[in-house]
């Protein structure tokens, strides 16, 4: 299983999760977080997508080049969420 972060960073990741479920057209129970980025259909069009949610949901400005160069399309899906929430966090 995916290790999460804990406290308010899981608000965060719960909250970047319905983001990117919702661009993907599921609900955020549906999206397996142990399913790969491929295998969940998330393209760079989703990605950037998700990422301006992100920003405005929480008014930070991310840097999707540092982001970006850590994903691959057979990471898991928890491991972008940790990443998003880690990234709205520090920006924050």
């Amino acid at each position: 299983m995916t290790e999460t972060l804990s406290g308010v960073g899981n608000d965060v990741r719960e909250t970047v999760k319905a983001l990117l479920a919702a661009r993907l057209r599921l609900t955020p129970q549906s999206l397996d977080e142990e399913a790969t980025l491929e295998r969940v259909g998330l393209d760079s069009l989703l990605l950037s997508e998700t990422l301006a949610a992100v920003e405005e949901e929480f008014d930070v400005a991310l840097d999707i080049v540092s982001l970006a160069e850590h994903l691959y399309p057979t990471l898991p899906v928890g491991p972008l969420l940790d990443a998003f929430a880690e990234s709205v966090t520090a920006a924050a």
